[in-house]
């Protein structure tokens, strides 16, 4: 028997199934799909990186470990997997996203810099900004590779002992006095503990969840610039712009050297549309094309570019749009780790480590009290 079966082997999956074989754990990482695979929440080449988080003061350590083994994991694989470019938080002057952005950056010393609209556009021509708006600008923003990232820690993790099986669905678990028992597509599997970890599949193994966990269809789009330049890491930050009347859009630059053809990769956050992670998807059509574009375009007509791609994602979101982290509701022996709403990719690593915790210890020293299940009731 295991000591513990990992469900789901995604962004914290992988982490966590590293930061378990690292820590001598007999351990077991079971994938629906195949690891890298683009059905669920962890792909599309690259995802905004910050640590001047708005969302909540707490998040900044876990951003900080993640920055520390994001870089230690590219130091071992030979991969590059976080790009420092800086990162742009744009919204109008009395922008509450921006101030609390503001206000954790100050609480945990985080190195930034308020920009003028005049100072924006100055510095990045690519943008248009009304001139009653401002930004909190951090040099050491960027964005991180989550295909890659993965697979450089499933790959550490095999190195250290840890097994991986793909292509296994989970059907159920059940848990015992003594063990957990993971039914799945290749047969009955047992562990003294479990972690989930499986993005919008949780509600499927966990149904307790399922009032709280919400999954929706995403669209992310890349621009080719006229000018290939002003879409490079050297010439244009990840940004993100926070609009009074819909949802914020945000950017990512593209390093030619590393992700490909010269792009930038746009996309809204918080679309509200459902969808089952199951069922076909629906594919990018052109109300999703137009309404990407108009954004773009309304604040970036600098980059005069055509879409030339365009791709569906999940989030899987919580109503307070904050993780959960914590022992699942009516087990004794399972953990879950759920519910990142579109921008916990990059906290990634310390989740998996957090997890680790968990399923060992039943608790861990990261600051993850406020991402407890207990607080949307029993």
């Amino acid at each position: 028997m295991r000591h513990v079966i990992v469900i789901g082997v995604g962004g914290v999956g992988a982490f966590a199934l590293r930061e378990l074989a690292r820590r001598g754990v007999s351990v077991l990482g079971l994938e629906a799909f195949h690891v890298g695979h683009d059905r669920g929440s962890s792909h599309g080449g690259t995802r905004v990186f910050r640590h001047a988080y708005f969302e909540h003061a707490d998040y900044v350590p876990l951003l900080r470990r993640s920055t520390d083994v994001f870089r230690a994991l590219s130091a071992s694989s030979g991969r590059s997997l976080l790009e420092v470019c800086g990162t742009l938080l744009i919204g109008k002057d009395t922008c509450p996203v921006v101030a609390a952005a503001s206000a954790a950056a100050q609480q945990h010393r985080v190195p930034v810099e308020m920009l003028s609209a005049t100072e924006i556009v100055r510095r990045y021509p690519q943008f248009a900004i009304p001139t009653d708006h401002h930004a909190l600008f951090e040099p050491g923003g960027g964005f991180v590779r989550p295909e890659a990232s993965i697979r450089a820690a499933v790959d550490d993790a095999l190195s250290h002992g840890a097994e991986m099986r793909e292509g296994v669905r989970v059907e159920g678990i059940q848990e015992r006095a003594n063990e957990v028992v993971v039914r799945t597509s290749d047969g009955d599997l047992h562990a003294e503990r479990v972690l989930v970890t499986a993005g919008a599949w949780t509600s499927r193994l966990l149904p307790d969840l399922a009032r709280v966990l919400r999954v929706t269809r995403q669209v992310q789009g890349w621009i080719q610039p006229e000018d290939a330049a002003l879409g490079s890491p050297a010439k244009l930050p990840t940004w993100f712009v926070v609009r009074t009347d819909a949802p914020p859009v945000y950017g990512i630059p593209v390093d030619p050297a590393i992700d490909g053809p010269p792009r930038v990769k746009v996309a809204l956050h918080g679309r509200t549309e459902p969808m089952d992670p199951d069922a076909p998807r629906r594919p990018v059509d052109d109300a999703d094309r137009a309404e990407l574009m108009d954004a773009v375009n309304a604040w970036m007509p600098g980059l005069k570019g055509e879409l030339v791609d365009a791709k569906t994602c999940i989030y899987t979101s919580t109503p307070d749009e904050h993780f959960v982290v914590d022992h699942a509701p009516g087990y004794q022996r399972v953990a879950v780790v759920a519910g990142l709403s579109g921008h916990g990719f990059k906290m990634t690593p310390a989740l998996g480590g957090a997890a680790a915790d968990l399923v060992l210890d039943g608790k861990s020293e990261l600051p993850i009290a406020f991402l407890g299940a207990d607080r949307f009731g029993s």
